[in-house]
């Protein structure tokens, strides 16, 4: 359930930027504040601070007004995933171009990887996704934000295969899936406290440490050798 949607409070004061946005225009740019205040506290604060409540004071939209855009705080955020997916995609598919024909798995690893660790706050949100962002949204919207972020996310798929013909479609979707599963389970390690990564760093810690970049870079590099190799056997 939202943190805060069921939660007491005093009314909040009637302000003048609050009232019912009427044009196209109006609503569009309301929605972007609401989006754009999210993304910002994500920035600032993290995922579980970043409340519906936070998100209203910050986009000048009443917590009530909110709920007119989206469902829950969880849609807010399953949106600003989308956002962030396809401008991670972008980023990858353009990276990928000169790679074409080139064969080389560690320059494709190199690119989900660099672009992956890049962007914390789609790291954030894909880790979150399935544990907290998809649980309190009506199951038509977790439908449709489905689509949306796996289809932007396949849109890198094309650029690996013309870099590694022999890779199959079936082979990218595993790798895909298997993606997807990296970035969740290594996040939160790379966005543990302070005290935390302290600790990491003792020597004795040596043999199981490793940058989130590296993990990821790591991940890619072995996975796709591996269907290369199933591919070559096949």
């Amino acid at each position: 359930m939202s943190e805060d949607r069921d939660q007491a409070g005093a009314p909040e004061p009637h302000r003048e930027d609050w009232q019912r946005a009427r044009r196209p225009e109006e609503k569009a740019a309301r929605r972007e504040a609401i989006l754009s205040a999210a993304k910002a506290l994500l920035d600032e604060r993290g995922l579980d601070d970043t409340t519906i409540s936070e998100i209203g004071r910050a986009s000048g939209v009443s917590k009530a007004s909110c709920y007119r855009y989206f469902e829950s705080r969880e849609a807010i955020l399953l949106e600003v995933a989308v956002e962030e997916v396809r401008a991670w995609a972008a980023e990858i598919v353009t990276e990928l171009e000169p790679l074409a024909g080139s064969r080389d798995l560690e320059g494709v690893a190199r690119v989900y990887a660099k672009a992956t660790a890049a962007r914390p706050r789609f790291c954030m949100l894909s880790s979150a996704l399935s544990s907290v962002l998809e649980r309190n949204v009506s199951a038509d919207g977790v439908l449709q934000f489905k689509r949306r972020f796996n289809g932007a996310a396949f849109e890198t798929v094309d650029g690996v295969r013309k870099a590694v013909p022999e890779l199959t479609s079936q082979q990218m979707a595993l790798f895909m899936r298997f993606l997807y599963a990296a970035i969740a389970g290594s996040w939160p390690g790379a966005a543990s406290s302070p005290a935390i990564k302290r600790i990491m760093r003792r020597k004795e810690f040596d043999a199981v440490r490793s940058d989130f970049e590296t993990s990821i870079f790591d991940y890619c590099r072995l996975m796709l050798r591996g269907l290369v190799d199933e591919a070559s056997e096949g």
